[in-house]
């Protein structure tokens, strides 16, 4: 083939190299083939694979190179990309790798699938407004909590639903096992089978590759699959193709990856500073940390993949390293493995079963978005002691307004900064969930030791289904929610998502969480929805409750998971829901309290719903006043002092979740002090003088508690 050029925006081949690749690409959109021919596509775009097409590059092209080879047995490759490319980018590989393969006597097949994830992952992370820092001074952990809350899992969902979508009934890669058996079935010893895969090309396989074993004409056996920094999960590598290698209709199954150490060393779209498969761990799968076929830290600790594995040293090779001819890898990056001369090199000694293979075309190709800045990682500093806050009110929602969320806010807000903090605001609309959850994960990464951090809410809160769960009736299992204003569009904060938020406070740091809405981030179920709708509420008074009903319901399972559209991507869901054991478990029911580093202040427990009246919320109004006249409490002492205010008037009990020791801590001080040491516990009868500014929030709070009270006697006359 003529050298083409490959640019920023991808690779761009001429029409004639895209005819030469037309007998050795099959390409499926969301797994379909197209219903509508392109017999001479002029750009990638225009490039189609229809069910004919597939008919033909198996009983025509592929038989041509068959009766061309003076009556060998041909090896044929399947080729599945990895999640890092987009359209152009795969058949960039396949350019790439077609007469290199052919040259080699094999026949290549490129699945093409278009995955597109690096593009998705990377505007994800940064966002539409990354908050006080760019994005460039991200932690990883920051970027974790980013792609695992905001939208990352969705992708990777959707990703794999892509996946095993081909593979269905209906999809094309199904179409291509059938084509491929009547093949085998029609002309015994022609070919021998192989499968190779790269990244998320290792869950491609792990639903095609079982195909070829279906149907009336199974083949008896695939001679090899290997597998490249697999990012497939490990119980679906152990479900899907490890059984077919056991039984030795996989004559070898193998896996080429790197070793930890470097695994944590490379860098995903110059932002996050390990491979792409930590980050497809903590941040993509349902349970965090999920064990990946690829990390060799899970791989190598699992009995049931190492007694195949560990049978052969070829089976599994851990890089960088040259062992042999047939066990050699350089590759020091996730995105690297299919661009490796040894890797490539090693790849076509095992299909072709031949040493004299022909060298591996060295071609530098770019596959990510335009390089952006390589993230600074932090300095440690010195305690510091500083003091900032995050206040949220919101009243103006669109269906369910309130009242005095804005006003709990504000007066929070002037509480805190008379009290040395540095306060930031989001009010009614601003107060969005990605505005929301940014700007948590902004002031919680951006925190060292001594910092004392503070994050007040004010709003509704809500229940919804536990999605994380296999659990699907809406009355069943649910997680607890914070609503912000855009709740009903299906934005609502779970505690799964507060959970992977406080998982980042650092040692050292105060995180005290002051939320007055129903369902304030406890991990309790409390009350079933129709119990709580039913709890009455004085006059006067409005609940902080915004129960969620179907299509809002509906809006949230479609913003948490990939769009199941039709018949194809029912199946493809439920394929990849069978296949995946460890899928189930919820991260906030197992997170232990001592792993908790945050205080929480709830307006009242899980079976109550807050309330607010004459402009306030009820735990608000009495927060504040305990606030200004008591300085120096413990977080204990605090609520206490806060349930004694409301003192029965309302069915409310604020609730404290903290650790013991952080407890007994005073409210709003540092978890350890400028010697780095732990402060004592405060005193419940030691209360300092209150600073002049303090005893002026005291008046005020005061002033405006009495004409609270003056307003509710009246309006209950």
């Amino acid at each position: 083939m003529p050298d083409t050029t490959t640019t920023r925006s991808g690779f761009a081949p001429s029409a004639k190299q895209l005819a030469a690749l037309r007998g050795h690409i099959v390409h499926t959109r969301d797994g379909r083939l197209s219903d509508t021919p392109k017999a001479r596509p002029a750009r990638i775009d225009e490039f189609v694979t229809t069910p004919d097409d597939v008919r033909r590059i198996v009983t025509e092209d592929l038989q041509a190179f068959v009766d061309a080879q003076g009556g060998r047995t041909v090896p044929v490759l399947i080729w599945a990309h990895g999640g890092l490319v987009s359209k152009d980018a795969g058949f960039e590989t396949a350019h790439h790798q077609v007469d290199w393969w052919k040259k080699n006597g094999v026949y290549p097949i490129h699945m093409v699938w278009e995955s597109g994830l690096l593009t998705s992952l990377s505007d994800v992370i940064r966002g539409k407004a990354p908050g006080e820092r760019g994005f460039t001074d991200l932690t990883d952990g920051a970027i974790e909590a980013i792609a695992r809350v905001i939208g990352g899992r969705s992708v990777w969902e959707d990703m794999k639903l892509d996946a095993a979508a081909a593979s269905v009934d209906g999809g094309g890669a199904a179409l291509l096992a059938q084509e491929l058996r009547a093949f085998v079935a029609a002309n015994p010893g022609a070919i021998s089978l192989h499968a190779a895969g790269h990244s998320a090309g290792s869950i491609f396989h792990s639903h095609f590759v079982p195909r070829l074993f279906d149907g009336d004409d199974p083949v008896e056996r695939i001679d090899t699959v290997t597998l490249l920094a697999p990012a497939v999960r490990l119980d679906t590598f152990e479900d899907t193709l490890l059984p077919l290698a056991e039984s030795n209709q996989i004559g070898e199954l193998s896996i080429f990856t790197m070793n930890d150490e470097t695994e944590l060393k490379d860098h995903t779209a110059t932002l996050y500073r390990k491979s792409l498969l930590y980050l497809v761990s903590r941040s993509f799968e349902p349970e965090q940390d999920a064990a990946i076929a690829g990390m060799a830290r899970f791989l190598t600790a699992s009995g049931k993949s190492m007694r195949y594995l560990g049978e052969k040293p070829e089976r599994l090779v851990l890089g960088p390293k040259v062992w042999d001819d047939r066990r050699a890898t350089l590759s020091k990056s996730h995105g690297d493995f299919d661009n490796d001369p040894p890797t490539m090199e090693s790849l076509a000694r095992r299909v072709t079963q031949r040493d004299d293979v022909v060298d591996f075309p060295r071609k530098a190709r770019e596959i990510a978005p335009p390089p952006a800045p390589v993230p600074s990682t932090p300095a440690s500093r010195a305690v510091t002691l500083r003091r900032r806050a995050l206040c949220i009110g919101i009243d103006g929602y669109p269906q369910d307004p309130l009242g005095g969320c804005v006003a709990d806010a504000d007066a929070w807000e002037a509480a805190l900064g008379a009290n040395g903090f540095e306060v930031r605001s989001l009010r009614d609309g601003e107060a969005t969930r990605e505005a929301m959850l940014r700007a948590m994960i902004d002031l919680v990464t951006g925190s060292t030791p001594g910092d004392i951090l503070a994050i007040q809410f004010a709003g509704h809160g809500t229940f919804v289904p536990d999605l994380d769960g296999d659990e699907t009736d809406d009355l069943g299992p649910s997680d607890e929610a914070l609503c912000p204003v855009d709740f009903r569009e299906g934005s609502l904060i779970v505690d799964d998502d507060l959970a992977v938020i406080w998982d980042l406070i650092p040692e050292g740091v105060s995180v005290t969480l002051i939320f007055d809405s129903c369902h304030s981030g406890t991990a309790s179920r409390g009350l079933s929805r129709p119990d709580l709708e039913k709890v009455p509420v004085p006059a006067g008074t409005k609940r902080r409750l915004a129960p969620l009903d179907a299509d809002a319901i509906a809006a949230y399972r479609a913003a948490r998971s990939a769009p199941i559209s039709d018949d194809l991507r029912g199946a493809a869901h439920r394929k990849v829901v069978q296949v995946e054991a460890g899928r189930s478990i919820n991260t906030t029911r197992v997170r232990p309290d001592a792993a908790r580093r945050e205080v929480l202040i709830a307006a009242c427990q899980p079976d109550e719903v807050a309330l607010e009246t004459n402009g306030h919320g009820v735990f608000t109004s009495a927060a504040l006043g305990v606030f200004a006249a008591s300085p120096g409490l413990s977080n204990r002492d605090f609520v206490k002092a806060v349930v004694a205010a409301i003192d029965g008037r309302y069915d409310q009990t604020p609730l404290l979740t903290a650790d013991e020791a952080r407890a007994g801590l005073a409210l709003l001080s540092p978890v350890v002090v400028a010697d780095g040491t732990q402060p004592p516990p405060a005193a419940s009868a030691a209360v300092r003088e209150p600073t002049p500014a303090e005893k002026r929030t005291a008046a005020i709070v005061s002033i405006l508690r009495a004409t609270a009270d003056l307003l509710e006697e009246g309006g209950a006359e």
